[in-house]
Formats: structure tokens, C-alpha cells, sequence
């Protein structure tokens, strides 16, 4: 078995942190892309483990029960 140096190991854990912001950065698209498909802010937040309103913050939506005066300005 072969021991990762630990400049090959620094460069592994760069790649994976830069792997994790690309897919990161995308998530809101994402979203977005599977609500217009038709699924549901609970399967969406199910799959993911988004929270309930951070996908109504990246959904643009108002949760039920919310008033206007409840927003933020």
C-alpha cells in the first residue's frame, strides 16, 4: 500500500474543496430546475436537506401562512 505524501494529499483535499464550491454554486439552478419539473419544496428539501426556507429564499416563494408585513424590506 502506497502512502499518500502529504503534498499529494493537500492537493487531493484542493481538488475536493473545489469540486464541492462548482457543485455548490449551481445549487440554487438546481432548484430551481427540479421545482419547474414539478417537484415539490418537500422533495426537493427531502433530497437535498435544504431547509424549508432556504428553498423559499432561492424559489422566490412565500411560505403558506406568511403575511407582507412578516417580509423582510
Amino acid at each position: 500500500m502506497a502512502v499518500m505524501s502529504d503534498l499529494e494529499a493537500q492537493r487531493r483535499a484542493e481538488d475536493r474543496l473545489i469540486e464541492y464550491a462548482t457543485v455548490t454554486a449551481e445549487r440554487d439552478r438546481r432548484v430551481e430546475e427540479a421545482f419547474a419539473a414539478g417537484l415539490s419544496k418537500w422533495r426537493i428539501h427531502k433530497l437535498t436537506g435544504i431547509s424549508r426556507t432556504k428553498l423559499d429564499t432561492i424559489l422566490g416563494t412565500v411560505p403558506r401562512g406568511s403575511k407582507a408585513r412578516d417580509l423582510p424590506r
